[in-house]
């Protein structure tokens, strides 16, 4: 199953420590990286992001990742997703959806990652939990996740619903209106039916990427699974295998 993890420690040193620990986990097969950050907060209540390059877990094609959105949405000072500073660090909802967890869950983060600790974002597919939560529990590290969620109503199907119940209601007061009314209804009816129209194209594009990105995950565990033997190769081959129907159940109702 595909998941968001935080971890959090006490420090930066710890949090590079952690990162080891994850790429062992991968490497016994308990877990895929997909791609990991490690971040650090810095007294004054604000994140940056540790240069890890070398930790690539998978690379994505062209758009956001999820981890990449969970870093941004965690960006700010401590308690800037709370009440209404919420809407300046986000930005946009967009982000939230594109992390497929809820905002309780990034609050939950941002509550524990204070001043001075330092932490791994991450996506990852994980079976079992004991093994992740041992090893990091080992090192003083303070595990989070989430499951990542389909989000049935996106902001795009928003913003389209709105659009067609307002040109509705234009329509139907275009049949009273007065001849000197009806070039300004029209105008903003053509309006609407652009802003429709980019709605639907932008979640059609969405669509696109996300269908392009299982994919790209589906065949890098694939190229895991065939450096891999015994018993390893077939835990890899069952996570593929349970993958595909996740992608399959979430491709139907999209």
């Amino acid at each position: 199953m595909d998941k968001m993890l935080v971890v959090v420690f006490d420090n930066e040193a710890k949090a590079v420590e952690g990162l080891q620990v994850l790429r062992d986990l991968d490497g016994d097969g308990e877990i895929f990286i997909y791609e990991a950050h490690i971040v650090a907060r810095d007294l004054n209540g604000f994140l940056r992001v540790i240069d890890n390059s070398h930790m690539v877990g998978l690379s994505l094609i062209a758009g956001g990742t999820a981890a990449g959105a969970l870093v941004g949405l965690l960006g700010g000072p401590v308690g800037a997703l709370i009440g209404a500073s919420a809407g300046a660090l986000i930005g946009s909802i967009a982000d939230v959806e594109e992390t497929g967890v809820s905002s309780d869950f990034i609050n939950d983060i941002e509550t524990a990652l204070a001043p001075g600790k330092g932490a791994i974002v991450a996506e990852i597919s994980e079976d079992w939990v004991t093994p992740l939560d041992t090893r990091m529990e080992d090192i003083g590290g303070v595990v989070f996740r989430r499951p990542r969620t389909l989000v049935k109503t996106t902001e795009d199907d928003r913003d389209a619903a709105a659009h067609r119940a307002e040109m509705e209601q234009l329509q139907v007061e275009r049949t009273q209106a007065r001849a000197d009314r009806l070039a300004k209804i029209d105008a903003r009816i053509d309006s609407l039916r652009v802003k429709l129209e980019n709605a639907i194209e932008r979640k059609r594009s969405k669509m696109q990427l996300r269908q392009q990105q299982r994919e790209a995950k589906i065949h890098a565990l694939q190229a895991k699974a065939n450096r891999t033997k015994g018993e390893n190769r077939r835990r890899q081959e069952d996570r593929i295998a349970e993958l595909r129907r996740e992608y399959e159940e979430k491709a139907a109702v999209s």
